[in-house]
């Protein structure tokens, strides 16, 4: 009898994951229209140069989206055409940084500060900076970049949240990740659900 009632609770959960497998990923749409905010978020010094951060984002949508080619323009009302997945170091670059981790895990102060190291963690891996060269006057941002990259770098974190590479057609314009904010709050939720209901015996 035992038997019966645990293969039923299994079939739920697992009827629950790929309900919960199909809803995740929906919310990557083919085309968006990417505008950058003006102004400079934060700026660190690596080899004496400058390295400064601009917040780019979907018209219409909060989903975070982040940079590839520190060397092209910041896109500026150009439509993106989705164009693969990450691989696996970036993707694990991800997991490491923000959203999938918040700020208070990564000891900082707001958004924008968690945007920004992860930003600046990402240009590190892609263009191979010695994140230990990286300086600025916001310590708490420097080591958050560190911390964000050497986490990456050995994967440890998992990715709650699924991530796309776009381009435009405009060769002068970076490639960038969107991260999906609704697969992020669709997973908190699912472990809510999970904590607040949980399997019961007998």
């Amino acid at each position: 009898m035992k038997l019966k009632k645990y293969i039923k609770l299994l079939s739920y959960f697992i009827v629950f994951t790929l309900i919960l497998g199909l809803s995740i990923g929906a919310s990557m749409p083919s085309t968006v229209k990417i505008i950058t905010e003006k102004g400079i978020l934060h700026t660190v010094q690596y080899d004496n140069f400058d390295l400064n951060v601009e917040k780019i984002k979907i018209e219409g949508s909060n989903d975070i989206v982040y940079c590839l080619e520190i060397d092209k323009k910041y896109p500026s009302g150009q439509n993106f055409l989705l164009n693969g997945t990450n691989n696996e170091s970036i993707n694990n670059m991800i997991a490491s940084g923000y959203p999938n981790r918040s700020v208070s895990e990564l000891n900082l102060n707001d958004e924008n500060e968690a945007y920004s190291a992860t930003q600046f963690a990402i240009w590190s891996l892609v263009q191979g900076y010695d994140v230990n060269k990286i300086k600025g006057n916001n310590p708490k941002l420097v080591e958050a970049i560190k911390n964000i990259y050497n986490d990456g770098v050995s994967g440890k974190y998992k990715n709650k949240i699924q991530s796309k590479i776009y381009k435009t057609s405009d060769q002068s314009v970076q490639e960038v990740i969107i991260i999906s904010r609704d697969d992020l709050m669709a997973e908190e939720k699912a472990e809510s659900e999970q904590v607040e209901f949980p399997a019961q015996e007998g």
